[in-house]
């Protein structure tokens, strides 16, 4: 009976640790991506050509990261060393084949540039959790569907609002919403996984 119980609670503690990492996740990665908008909305400021591709390797370096991160807890053929395809396609489609269908002005193709990042990753996370995500078993909580979900519906606001830039102060103060529509979708996530994880160990749900 009591190597049962020490069974069970090596169970709840490890489906927790698991847990806490993927909440915690969710918050390094949006710290991420904030300084990769900042620099970004910095550069636009300051008319720097190509200030896009600060992008690229905010989202090398979040890619890295999110497999190091898998692997204290996942197997390495798990299913979610294929992430990186559902990231970085709908990227490559807003900011590479999108714009050429586009008829904005210079100021509004800013305010795109500057945004296109938090719609991509809406359809990355929506692709994620209706593929890669719902076959982990060990998640309690799966996060990455209902975020893409609130990314996605919260960029109609603000696709609204690019069309209305007047300046390049607007255009810097459309990747600041975004940024932080993202950390609250972000830090709403991973609070949810944190205390999810948490009743699952000492509540035994």
């Amino acid at each position: 009976m009591e190597e049962a119980n020490l069974g069970d609670l090596a169970l709840k503690l490890e489906r927790y640790r698991y847990n806490l990492i993927a909440s915690m996740s969710w918050v390094i990665f949006g710290s991420i991506f904030s300084i990769a908008v900042m620099v970004l909305s910095a550069l636009i400021l300051l008319k720097f050509d190509y200030a896009v591709l600060v992008i690229i390797p905010a989202g090398i370096i979040s890619l890295i990261l999110f497999h190091r991160v898998k692997k204290l807890v996942s197997p390495i053929d798990s299913w979610w060393k294929w992430v990186w395809i559902p990231l970085f396609i709908p990227f490559i489609i807003f900011y590479s084949v999108i714009p050429k269908f586009l008829n904005l002005s210079e100021l509004q193709m800013g305010a795109y540039y500057s945004t296109a990042w938090y719609p991509s990753l809406g359809v990355a996370f929506v692709i994620i959790g209706l593929s890669i995500e719902r076959k982990d078993d060990m998640l309690l909580t799966k996060t990455m569907l209902p975020a893409g979900i609130a990314v996605i519906l919260t960029t109609i606001p603000l696709a609204m609002l690019c069309t209305h830039v007047g300046n390049y102060i607007d255009v810097t103060a459309m990747g600041l919403i975004a940024t932080s529509m993202m950390l609250t979708i972000y830090i709403s996530c991973g609070l949810y996984s944190f205390f999810k994880g948490y009743k699952v160990l000492f509540n035994g749900k």
